[in-house]
């Protein structure tokens, strides 16, 4: 199987982490590209020209990082990183849906500061930091009932924060919710986290 990724998308780190998480590095190749380029190699296989992108060895194309990673989570020998039914299954991947909506909402912001250059939108940038803020809150308030538990939500709320870190200095997330913060910082020590360090 062949993994594309690129090194700052917190997407397609999700999926990495599952590939190192499920025992399947040895069987998943990692290719990493630049989807703002558009290459062909990457438009071929989904014409998003989006980030993650799995290729099967029979040929079969998964793309978005929740298709691939619930397809990951079933193969290898790592543990079940999604609960296969019941309301635990349904709180993984609302967590999920949290981490990967706060990464949308600070991706957007991110470019649109960059793409408008001395004139951004402030009033649109404004409104994906406050969900930012707001998603920072809730995660925080349920630390309680996640802390000490690793699966494919704390993946996406790892995967979310790290890019904070990258692209959001200025906004110190940590001095707002210090307790998630102080498990961040943990979970950042794994592993499969140390190996997919987003890398500007």
């Amino acid at each position: 199987m062949q993994l594309y990724i690129s090194p700052t998308s917190p997407y397609a780190r999700k999926a990495h982490i599952m590939v190192l998480e499920k025992g399947l590095a040895e069987k998943v190749r990692i290719t990493p590209l630049n989807p703002w380029e558009s290459p062909p190699e990457l438009v071929d296989k989904n014409p998003l020209s989006q980030v993650p992108v799995l290729l099967l060895e029979d040929g079969e194309i998964l793309y978005d990082s929740r298709v691939i990673c619930a397809f990951l989570d079933e193969q290898g020998t790592g543990p079940q990183l999604i609960p296969s039914q019941g309301l635990q299954r349904i709180r993984v991947l609302r967590m999920e849906a949290l981490g990967d909506g706060m990464t949308d909402a600070a991706v957007n912001a991110f470019f649109g500061r960059k793409d408008n250059g001395d004139n951004p939108d402030t009033r649109a940038i404004t409104r994906q930091l406050n969900k930012i803020i707001a998603a920072l809150d809730v995660m925080q308030d349920g630390l309680a009932d996640f802390e000490g538990q690793f699966h494919l939500g704390t993946i996406a709320y790892g995967a979310a924060l790290s890019y904070l870190d990258l692209r959001y200095g200025d906004l110190q997330w940590r001095g707002r919710v210090p307790e998630l913060g102080k498990w961040f910082d943990e979970l950042d020590k794994r592993p499969s986290m140390v190996a997919t360090v987003p890398v500007a």
